[in-house]
């Protein structure tokens, strides 16, 4: 799938916001893509939104005693915002056509797998990411 150059900046300036630590920059930069290029701007908002929740909870869920009261809300919390983004994220691959991607995105993100939701962490990491500059950006125009 071709990448526009529109997204392709959008992308390099996230990843320079980031000092290149994006971790899953050429699917994200195909979610982009799809999203902008089929008009799914409000399902691309959900996804980062439901990603960045979604990435958080992981990194606290990991700090956490599993045997403390607050682990098992978390782990709930965390599994719906899971289900959530990955809900988001199969929307937008509905519009692929490239049947390589497909097959890609069906065993890195959609599986019922460890390694699944592994992956979907690190792509919300980059939603995670894109918000972050986001908020930057509005809270340093105002």
């Amino acid at each position: 799938m071709e990448i526009s150059k529109d997204t392709q900046n959008v992308v390099d300036t996230v990843e320079s916001f980031t000092n290149k630590q994006l971790q899953k920059k050429n699917d994200f930069s195909v979610i982009m893509e799809l999203a902008v290029s089929n008009l799914l701007i409000d399902e691309y908002s959900q996804a980062v939104f439901n990603g960045t929740a979604f990435f958080k909870l992981s990194r606290k869920l990991n700090k956490i005693d599993p045997n403390d009261e607050s682990a098992k809300n978390f782990k709930v919390e965390f599994e719906s915002y899971l289900e959530q983004f990955k809900t988001n994220i199969q929307t937008i691959a509905e519009k692929l056509e490239d049947d390589k991607l497909v097959d890609r995105f069906e065993t890195t993100y959609f599986q019922l797998t460890r390694g699944c939701v592994l992956n979907l962490i690190d792509l919300a990491h980059d939603f995670a990411i894109f918000k972050e500059m986001q908020t930057s950006n509005k809270e340093g125009k105002e």
